[in-house]
């Protein structure tokens, strides 16, 4: 084989080789952005990695290797001057989600949701529920599939 030909192969491969690692890369940025569900609201974030209960390990900052661990997450943030009904409906619909059913205990109501753009969930009453929004007197924590920790 000529010289210019081996080249030519090195330089296919090498090509090739450099795109299947640019491909790599872009998919484990899409991967890591889409593990955050809730990204789009601040506040003091928790997630849950291994199981879908209270069972989980709770992290607070994660690693890159804990992003194919994650099944939950939730946000706690300070609440403002709206009710609660209309807090749970701004969630809701910035999710595309329907409030299902809603509770109070101990001041705390919560409003138990699903969205079609997520495919976790847990049931609940016999509903599947994958966005759960408690708000109480001073502050607000939304979680998926549902807060796992205490409120």
């Amino acid at each position: 084989m000529s010289l210019t030909r081996r080249f030519r192969c090195l330089n296919g491969f090498l090509s090739l080789l450099t795109a299947a690692a640019i491909a790599v890369v872009i998919g484990l940025g899409i991967y890591v952005l889409n593990a955050c569900k809730l990204r789009a609201i601040k506040g003091e974030r928790v997630f849950y990695l291994d199981s879908q209960s209270s069972q989980g390990l709770r992290k607070t900052e994660l690693e890159l290797r804990d992003y194919a661990r994650i099944t939950g997450e939730s946000v706690c943030f300070a609440r403002g001057e709206e009710s609660a009904e209309e807090l749970a409906g701004e969630i809701a619909e910035k999710y595309s989600a329907e409030i299902l059913f809603t509770e109070e205990v101990a001041g705390v109501i919560s409003f138990y949701c699903y969205t079609p753009i997520w495919d976790n969930g847990i049931l609940v009453n016999g509903e599947t529920v994958n966005l759960h929004v408690a708000v109480a007197e001073e502050e607000c924590a939304v979680g998926t599939p549902i807060i796992f920790d205490g409120f």
